[in-house]
């Protein structure tokens, strides 16, 4: 079931087979795109866009207005769309991982996530390149292509072949020697997630991301039990981070004693 309240009554089963058919077929139609060759702009931030971004969210967005009229959207490329308050809220990002998609670069995903009152509920990240797509949905378990992902360990502190995300950010401005493991930079904040979820790694961090980097990874994430947090303690609210947009503070994801442990040891 979905938490009570302005979507009640949205079959998450139904709404997941869904996602996932829409993310398979994005994936599809991105992968196709790149292999023709890319379109590489700028943005006003520095950051680099591709059409592919730009056709991939176009799709995404039409497909699900046209699918849930009432609901709202924010994506990468294009923003917010949404009057109603209190609605579900589809988090896009057509291609997470843009950067190492446009230098040829496996590592890049099409991440779609639904938030119901503050709670990510499904979420479905298909990495085409890499043959993978990880979907989960809120008590409906976690899943890498079909196969149903096992619930993590409580994990505790890192060891030195432990395998640790990290975003390029982090790399430049903390400090891991408390923290012994194999740091890890993919560029990819959503196959990050995916791959905590799968026990790849044994955690990861970002800062500076958005809601629609991490909506989807967090929900099957926490399906096998790995907790989302920000460093400083605080509870991860999706809706604020959907209002405040990208953010310099640390948010965590791994299982909770490896959590805590990365709370009290990464230094900076």
């Amino acid at each position: 079931m979905t938490p009570t309240g302005a979507a009640e009554s949205l079959d998450l089963a139904e709404t997941l087979q869904f996602t996932r058919e829409l993310v398979t077929e994005a994936a599809a139609r991105a992968l196709k795109m790149a292999q023709f060759g890319l379109a590489v702009d700028m943005k006003a931030d520095g950051s680099v866009v591709t059409d592919v971004d730009r056709s991939i969210e176009r799709f995404l967005r039409d497909a699900i207005t046209a699918r849930y009229p009432g609901h709202a959207i924010l994506g990468e490329e294009f923003g917010f769309d949404g009057a109603a308050a209190n609605v579900p809220l589809w988090a896009l990002d057509p291609i997470d991982g843009t950067t190492n998609l446009a230098n040829g670069l496996p590592q890049w995903c099409v991440s779609v996530g639904l938030v119901i009152e503050d709670t990510p509920v499904v979420g479905v990240v298909a990495a085409p390149v890499l043959g993978e797509i990880h979907s989960g949905a809120r008590g409906l378990g976690a899943a890498r292509n079909d196969a149903p992902l096992p619930p993590l360990s409580s994990g505790g502190p890192t060891g030195w072949e432990d395998t640790y995300a990290i975003c390029s950010t982090s790399a430049r401005v903390l400090r891991f020697d408390r923290v012994p493991a194999r740091l890890r930079v993919l560029g990819s904040a959503a196959l990050e997630l995916c791959w905590t979820a799968a026990g790849r790694l044994c955690g990861c961090q970002s800062i500076g991301t958005s809601l629609y980097d991490v909506a989807a990874g967090v929900c099957f994430a926490g399906e096998v039990g790995a907790v989302t947090q920000w460093r400083d303690g605080a509870r991860w609210s999706p809706m604020e981070m959907a209002r405040q947009g990208a953010s310099n503070r640390l948010l965590l994801t791994a299982p909770t004693a490896t959590l805590t442990f990365l709370r009290e040891n990464i230094g900076g």
